[in-house]
């Protein structure tokens, strides 16, 4: 079955909008239910269930997609601040010759086990003290495999390790007693030797608080570590790295404990003071330059590399913060009218002396991924899941191949009510961008989940294979793929 065939059989509604060919005019069974994205799943865990597959899925496609996300954001009527609070649930997307099946349970977390048996919130009580950062930890962001565990990922605290097959929880991992509860991001970065860096921050430790950097072998082993005095206490969720370099991308949403701020808090907000650019040399974990930026917030970064005198990086780039001060109820209304989209932007890092520059491209994009065939270095392809600021819809379900050198889009439209989210690149041939692309979305019309896969270099034709789940999963964040 052809890709061409495959979007016929599937019907008008279902997929619309690919770029090579019109629209249809076909109209929804009803209006989209979009709070299916926030809503919380109330079981421990999410027995194993098999998709209805249309299509292929291609053999370098068997294996295991894992996500993670907020899956649980209410308890006895009341519900968090922020969907980045809710409690993390690891889905388990199982691709093989004989079908798709899918299982999810929650991350076993010191607060999920404690909420569960109380039925309710209520750390920093009495009831349940908070001690340290693992007491609020809700391991919902990302997850990696590592040592032959799974770790679940979050920004402030520890990674916890995950059982692959049964997604049963572990225990948090101890790199070493002195490191129990410190933060660790949710985004390491590949070395090209299969060993990993990463980075945590502090910003309430010290006068200006702490950065941690991280470098761990793929079984689990700390090979360099160190922990450095911030310029700021400002926010970074993601970092970049270049043949040389790390680069620390400091927004200037300021951690204030005098003052009562966190990152949360619209207050913490100071564009006055631009953009801290920390440069780490990866030889020596302990020399760090700064430079500066204007004023923007970032979460998530594409390629990065050398360019003679300066470094060059690509970030998903926003003029403020908002989305960090966003309550979930917000989060389901969409977008919003007076806040422009994430765009695709290219820093410019000058490692001598000199001011930094963005240079904005008109591409409104989120969660890119990238070939991880070209750590550090020069590349074009980005995959992303694509903001139009002039949409109608609140949500969009359009995912996009960004090869920047070249100036060349492919879109796929998934159609109306359906949300997008990451899709990560499997690469399989010599060529940059070469393989296929694994992603899920959420049908907000008819109530499922979906996996797709695409040729990655052939996004516009659409996918060669789509999985439909008898459920509707909550929008998650960051995932991996393992193939076998």
């Amino acid at each position: 079955m052809d890709r061409r065939t495959l979007l016929k059989g599937m019907g008008a509604a279902l997929l619309t909008g690919c770029a090579s060919g019109p629209r249809s005019a076909a109209t929804p069974p009803s209006a989209p239910d979009w709070a299916l994205g926030w809503r919380s799943v109330t079981s421990a865990a999410l027995a194993p269930v098999d998709a209805h597959v249309k299509g292929r899925f291609p053999d370098a496609l068997h294996g295991t997609l894992y996500r993670n996300g907020p899956a649980r954001l209410e308890r006895a009527g009341q519900r968090v601040r922020h969907w980045f609070d809710g409690d993390g649930m690891v889905q388990s997307f199982r691709v093989s010759s004989r079908g798709v099946t899918h299982h999810g349970r929650f991350v076993s977390t010191f607060k999920f086990q404690n909420e569960e048996r109380l039925g309710r919130y209520a750390l920093g009580t009495a009831e349940l003290p908070a001690r340290g950062n693992d007491a609020y930890n809700p391991a919902n962001t990302s997850v990696l495999m590592v040592g032959g565990e799974l770790l679940a990922l979050w920004e402030a605290g520890s990674a916890y390790r995950l059982d692959p097959a049964t997604l049963e929880t572990r225990g948090t991992k101890d790199w070493s007693e002195d490191l129990a509860g410190v933060p660790f991001s949710a985004h390491p970065l590949p070395e090209r030797d299969g060993s990993y860096w990463n980075f945590g921050l502090a910003p309430y430790a010290g006068e200006q608080g702490l950065m941690m950097l991280y470098h761990f072998s793929a079984d689990g082993r700390m090979l360099q570590f160190a922990s450095l005095p911030l310029s700021i206490p400002g926010y970074a969720h993601a970092f970049a790295q270049t043949e040389r370099h790390l680069i620390v991308v400091l927004a200037p949403l300021l951690w204030d404990d005098k003052r009562d701020l966190t990152w949360f808090d619209k207050k913490a907000w100071q564009p006055s003071l631009g953009t801290t650019v920390l440069v780490v040399d990866k030889a020596d974990l302990t020399h760090v330059v700064r430079r500066e930026l204007p004023a923007g917030f970032v979460f998530h970064f594409g390629h990065a590399w050398e360019d003679g005198d300066r470094l060059r990086a690509y970030a998903c780039w926003y003029e403020d913060s908002h989305f960090m001060h966003l309550t979930v109820d917000q989060d389901i209304q969409g977008r919003l009218k007076d806040r422009p989209p994430a765009r695709l932007t290219q820093l410019e890092i000058p490692l001598g002396t000199g001011q930094g520059r963005i240079l904005r491209s008109s591409h409104g994009a989120e969660f890119p991924v990238v070939d991880p065939r070209v750590p550090g270095r020069r590349g074009s392809a980005h995959f992303v899941v694509m903001q139009d600021k002039d949409a109608v819809l609140p949500h969009g379900g359009v995912i996009a191949r960004i090869d920047v050198e070249r100036d060349r889009v492919q879109r796929f439209d998934y159609g109306p009510g359906i949300i997008a989210e990451e899709h990560l690149f499997v690469p399989t041939g010599a060529r940059e961008g070469q393989g296929w692309l694994l992603g899920t979305s959420l049908d907000c019309t008819r109530g499922h989940t979906r996996l797709a896969a695409f040729d990655a270099e052939h996004l516009d034709d659409g996918p060669v294979a789509l999985a439909t789940l008898p459920r509707a999963l909550p929008l998650g964040f960051h995932g991996t793929f393992l193939k076998g």
